[in-house]
């Protein structure tokens, strides 16, 4: 199709602090990624895309990123028991993409150069980092229970956690950037997305086996990798560069950026600089004024407010490292 792509990078906005997020992660899309193979797409659910802030609205035009109703979401909490905000996430996961390859970034996430997503999946089916902690639900006996559910033994492979003791454990990945096929070399879809909901949801269906609802995904993603007979490739960290754990990176050390809230970007100057950077290249000094002032209470306004001076004239556009 004309309009088909190589990669498609995708994110969630839902909600007043994701827009916030989204207000940085999008210029740093349309500065990094390669508009001959890659675009980028915000989805949005579909009782909250009438209350998108006209700002949020206006940074992902300019950014060249469109709002893509999130499937199914009318039918309110649907598919899943209860409530569940990560899962829409998957909900997108499962929607249909004109791309080869699809992108999911967590919103709370900016890019710090170019990235070669298909480079970095490879011949993988599914690519993501290794988690930096281990969470409920990822202690052997546990682990033994989620495959079980799909009829799988537990796999040999053991990864090493990034953070705290760097404990060992059965592969175990932070879904907030995953890399996966949507077509195989044949051209077929791969269904991965819509496989990643419905592991989710077995694993959500079977109650007690998964101590906290919050990161059924991330149980989910190694384990359809083996009923797949695909298992996740590892990321580089850098690929996923954890702020808020493990302080500012060297410029090489962090190629995406996650900072989980955005407290913690301010507290890091390079990187607060860069966002604003390219958020003022998009919308100009005044425009950065009305970001502070429309999300001041999920953006720790006081903390940003050290980097306005630096934006009252313009400034150079960075050049990629």
């Amino acid at each position: 199709m004309a309009n088909s792509a190589g990669v498609e990078v995708f994110f969630v906005v839902d909600g007043p602090r994701l827009e916030a997020q989204a207000c940085l992660l999008a210029p740093t899309l349309k500065a990094h990624l390669d508009a001959r193979s890659q675009r980028a797409v915000s989805y949005v659910r579909s009782d909250y895309i009438d209350k998108i802030n006209p700002l949020t609205a206006e940074v992902l035009e300019r950014s060249g990123i469109s709002l893509r109703e999130i499937p199914h979401t009318h039918l309110g909490h649907l598919p899943w028991s209860a409530p569940y905000p990560q899962g829409n996430k998957l909900l997108a996961a499962a929607d249909e993409r004109d791309c080869e390859i699809s992108v999911f970034m967590d919103t709370d996430m900016v890019l710090a150069r170019p990235v070669d997503f298909a480079r970095e999946l490879g011949r993988a089916q599914i690519a993501a980092s290794v988690s930096d902690y281990a969470s409920p639900g990822t202690d052997a006996d546990s682990w033994r229970a989620h495959y079980a559910l799909f009829g799988l033994d537990l796999p040999e492979q053991r990864v090493r956690l990034r953070g705290g003791r760097r404990l060992t454990t059965l592969p175990y990945f932070n879904a907030g950037l995953v890399i996966f096929r949507e077509a195989d070399a044949n051209g077929d879809p791969t269904g991965i997305g819509r496989s990643w909901l419905d592991a989710s949801l077995l694993l959500e269906k079977a109650g007690d086996a998964v101590a906290d609802r919050t990161f059924i995904d991330q149980l989910a993603l190694p384990i359809l990798g083996y009923k797949i007979e695909a298992p996740v490739k590892k990321l580089a960290q850098r690929m996923n560069f954890n702020i808020q754990a493990f302080g500012a990176a060297p410029a090489s050390a962090a190629d995406i950026v996650h900072y989980h809230n955005i407290g913690v970007l301010w507290q890091h100057a390079d990187h607060a600089r860069n966002a604003l950077a390219e958020l003022h290249a998009l919308i100009g000094p005044d425009g950065i004024e009305q970001f502070a002032q429309t999300f001041f209470p999920h953006i720790k306004r006081k903390r940003m407010k050290q980097y306005l001076p630096e934006f009252a004239n313009p400034l150079p556009r960075r050049e990629a490292a």
